[in-house]
């Protein structure tokens, strides 16, 4: 990995780790949600099967293929403090998604929910997945995704002295080779997969009112770093000028990107 791809790493492990809490109180049962998703796309992929989840955070992804009659699963990611919530009977491994520290044809599936968009050669991490298991399933957003209260949520909390932090910025420079279908479906392909297939789903996200809103977005990892250093009283303010900037828009309905390869 290059120096600055190196970088990139560590400072979104960094801002997950320090966002671990925040991400627990919403954002998490959202991304359940997603990886349900995924792993209805292929359930077949999923019964039976030895799991590797990349980039696991909380290990959502894990719990969901247990559910589903996988024997095992073992969950990495670079941010142990989210890893310390990961599901019993979960093996946890702190390593990069792109170097496994696993033999080669070690599982059946690799799961990659929402974690390639994040790393700066998704291509590396889709070929170590090829090495380690003859089968994938990886999830990314829509291009077409961009809900109102995203951006109503983070532009409430610049008034209060926010700023997007860098890492977020140039992930959004590499998001481009996986938020794409035809771009996605080529990264599996160019790995070594003969069947590749990419179908886009809706997720309702289960963000029922404005409190449950400003949580998730509260709870991610750009945001959750800033919104510990409030203090409790103005913290409290910014929470109730944000609820009252999504109240009243749709509700929160993902579309999602899903790659299933073998």
């Amino acid at each position: 990995m290059s120096g600055s791809g190196a970088g990139l790493t560590a400072d979104v492990a960094r801002a997950y780790d320090a966002s671990e809490a925040a991400w627990r109180d919403r954002p998490a049962a959202v991304y359940a949600r997603l990886a349900g998703a995924l792993l209805d796309v292929a359930p077949e992929l999923v019964t039976a099967a030895r799991v590797l989840d990349l980039g696991a955070g909380t290990g959502v992804a894990s719990a969901a293929a247990l559910a589903r009659g996988a024997t095992s699963a073992v969950a990495t990611d670079l941010a142990p403090a989210m890893l310390r919530g990961a599901p019993p009977g979960v093996r946890t491994v702190v390593c990069d998604a792109a170097a496994v520290p696993f033999a080669d044809g070690s599982f059946d599936l690799v799961l990659a929910a929402m974690v390639l968009g994040h790393l700066p050669d998704p291509a590396s991490a889709v070929r170590e997945a090829r090495r380690v298991a003859p089968a994938l399933l990886a999830s990314a957003f829509d291009p077409a995704w961009g809900h109102p209260a995203k951006s109503a949520v983070d532009a409430e909390m610049a008034s209060f002295g926010f700023e997007v932090p860098g890492w977020y910025r140039r992930i959004k420079v590499h998001q481009g080779a996986v938020e794409d279908p035809t771009s996605l479906a080529g990264l599996a392909r160019a790995a070594g997969y003969d069947e590749v297939r990419v179908v886009r789903v809706d997720v309702d996200a289960g963000l029922d009112d404005p409190a449950a809103v400003v949580a998730w977005r509260w709870g991610m990892a750009h945001l959750a770093p800033f919104v510990a250093t409030l203090a409790p009283a103005e913290r409290e303010r910014a929470r109730l000028v944000a609820e009252a900037a999504v109240t009243g828009l749709p509700p929160v309905v993902v579309p999602l990107l899903v790659l299933s390869a073998r």
